[in-house]
């Protein structure tokens, strides 16, 4: 039982050393990926300002939270802005969806409270 509760610990503290004041808050979130990016994977929130670089072939679908605009992103550099992204070498195609913005957004202090992970196999020793 010790080791479990070392390990949840451990994760838990992780968790506050990487909260979203850390890099900004988050502004969309990964929908799909295909071809494997490095540094992003799905259902990841990201924030203003971060960086994705995609191959020719690679493809990345975001959804932002405050404008509900959805961009299909294939190839180039990726720069996440607040509203929609800036792609230079890359072809985007931006569609407007359905949503509440006021309802859509992720408060830096609740991201740090939602966060939980899931042990198993784990045997107390």
């Amino acid at each position: 039982m010790t080791r479990i509760r070392n390990v949840a610990l451990a994760f838990a503290a992780a968790i506050v050393t990487i909260s979203p004041a850390a890099g900004g808050s988050p502004v969309a979130l990964v929908e799909q990926l295909s071809g494997n990016p490095a540094g992003v994977e799905i259902m990841d929130y990201v924030e203003t300002g971060r960086v994705i670089r995609l191959g020719a072939r690679q493809t990345i679908v975001l959804s932002y939270l405050n404008s509900c605009t959805r961009e299909a992103i294939t190839g180039g550099t990726v720069t996440v802005g607040t509203d929609q992204s800036e792609v230079l070498s890359g072809k985007v195609e931006r569609t407007k969806v359905p949503c509440d913005p006021g309802q859509a957004s992720l408060a830096e202090e609740v991201a740090i409270q939602i966060a939980g992970r899931t042990f198993r196999g784990l045997k107390d020793h």
